[in-house]
């Protein structure tokens, strides 16, 4: 049997961005050495679906004969796992190549590897996985997506080498922008959620039909169609670009006393939107300061509560 071209990959982490990696990795032709994780069951799931004889919860049962090790565990492991891995006697350090896939540190979190003689890098996906009991064992889009890496030039060579394997793009992230580059990815997954959520959830006070989807779905659809044609700055309309205050006055007493558990994230949302109107020059200074204290003064008045309205 011919040997392949692809270096021995062991996988650490089997959650669902190790999961869909490793399945990844293992269809383009990269044999799975060994699956390790802190939960039996989901490392046995994945070594099943590579073909891995090796796999264990302790990370002392690294495969030996490993040249790449991808460590997919959480943000907080990441410096106690390098750690271990470091002081293994079995792994030929100087022929190894490790890449986690964290989006907040840099390959300077695997530097107990490093200074083994190990080529570091970070690789992490810029796609969303979702959680759950089986998430590690649902398939999550992978081609064609990017990749935020890091790392010193060679070391980004075989990161490239594995995300154009894996169908991806690359880009290239500063190790001290990682942090903030991690924010975006935050901002453009969850707190993009955060917003929809708030939408279905006053939908549903208002007690009508069909579903929120198909009520404001063309208004989102034609917003992002319009922040991509041109700019999402540009894109923005509403009562605070326009200065019509007054609404925004009818506004904040409807969510005080709808849904006063949403006017935080109303009044953070339109504090950004007139600091936008304002910098593009469609907001006076005096303009501004009256959506300011609007705010300021609702949500001294009405403190939010997490609490429903019985008669929700």
């Amino acid at each position: 049997m011919p040997q392949s071209r692809f270096p021995r990959v062991s996988i650490v982490g089997a959650g669902a961005v190790g999961s869909s990696i490793g399945r990844a990795l293992f269809e383009k032709g990269y044999p799975i050495a060994s699956v390790i994780s802190r939960t039996g069951d989901r490392a046995i799931a994945l070594a099943r679906s590579v073909k891995c004889s090796r796999v264990s919860t302790q990370i002392g049962d690294v495969a030996p004969e490993s040249e790449c090790i991808l460590l997919a565990v959480s943000d907080g492991a990441l410096p106690a796992v390098a750690g271990q891995l470091s002081r293994l006697r079995s792994l030929k350090f100087r022929k190894l190549f490790a890449v986690h896939c964290s989006g907040v540190y840099a390959a300077d979190v695997l530097e107990p590897l490093r200074r083994r003689g190990v080529l570091v890098a970070s690789m992490h996906p810029i796609q969303t996985f979702p959680s759950g009991r089986h998430a590690h064992q649902r398939r999550t889009p992978l081609r064609g997506i990017y990749y935020g890496i890091e790392g010193e030039p060679e070391a980004l060579k075989r990161t490239k080498r594995l995300v154009d394997d894996l169908e991806g793009r690359v880009v290239v992230i500063k190790k001290e922008m990682k942090p903030l580059y991690h924010v975006i990815c935050v901002m453009a997954s969850n707190y993009m959620l955060v917003f929809l959520n708030a939408i279905e959830e006053l939908t549903k006070i208002l007690s009508v039909q069909p579903g929120w989807t198909e009520i404001f779905g063309p208004l989102m659809t034609a917003t992002m169609e319009n922040a991509v044609k041109q700019t999402a700055a540009a894109s923005l309309t509403g009562p605070i670009v326009r200065g019509d205050l007054s609404t925004v006055d009818l506004h904040l007493r409807a969510l005080s006393r709808y849904a006063p558990e949403f006017l935080p994230l109303y009044t953070m949302g339109g504090i950004e939107v007139a600091r936008i109107a304002g910098m593009r020059g469609s907001m006076s200074r005096g303009e501004f300061n009256g959506v300011i204290a609007r705010f300021r003064r609702f949500l001294k008045s009405n403190p939010f509560t997490n609490k429903r309205k019985a008669k929700r």
